[in-house]
């Protein structure tokens, strides 16, 4: 059965073919217009609802909260006020060319840092070299201060002897005495 061969009886007339796809097409538009209207209209009940608990909140509102909102607005008006002045004031744009220059500082700082760490480590290592030269000189040094010892001690008893043939030599030389 095609399109053209279809054919509908309403109230005694008598629709065929494309009369039935119009009318079905404009039908759906009727009802579809139906539906929106009615989606609108709910649609305007919620606002009107909405507006009137919004009236009531309103007219709750009493002048003396209205005029302490109003207080504190200002308040706040002024505070903003003062830190755009500040803000003005403070010159960012000079600010970041200081910031620029300490961080230059910084850097040059960092590398005297490095520098001077360096240079601790050699000189670290320069005092490890004269604390092990200087044990090698107290080494000597005590070697050298009991050899001295010994000899004073040896010298000591050479005196002694030499002393001792004097006074032989003497008691012989005069035997009265």
């Amino acid at each position: 059965m095609s399109l053209e061969e279809t054919e509908l009886n309403v109230g005694g007339v008598k629709f065929k073919g494309v009369y039935i796809a119009i009318m079905a097409s404009i039908i759906g538009t009727i009802s579809g217009g139906i539906w929106a209207v009615s989606e609108f209209y709910s649609r305007v009940g919620v606002i009107d609802e909405n507006l009137a608990q919004l009236e009531q909140t309103v007219s709750s509102i009493s002048n003396d909260s209205i005029e302490t909102m109003r207080a504190t607005i200002e308040a706040e008006q002024i505070k903003l006020t003062t830190i755009e002045t500040r803000l003005e004031d403070n010159n960012i744009s000079h600010l970041q060319g200081k910031l620029a220059e300490l961080q230059t500082m910084l850097e040059n700082i960092g590398a005297r840092q490095v520098e001077v760490l360096s240079d601790a480590k050699d000189s670290t290592e320069k005092v490890a070299q004269l604390e092990k030269d200087w044990l090698e000189v107290r080494n000597e040094y005590k070697k050298m201060a009991d050899a001295i010892k010994a000899f004073e001690a040896t010298q000591g008893k050479f005196i002694t002897e030499l002393d001792n043939l004097w006074d032989g030599l003497d008691a012989a030389t005069n035997p009265l005495n």
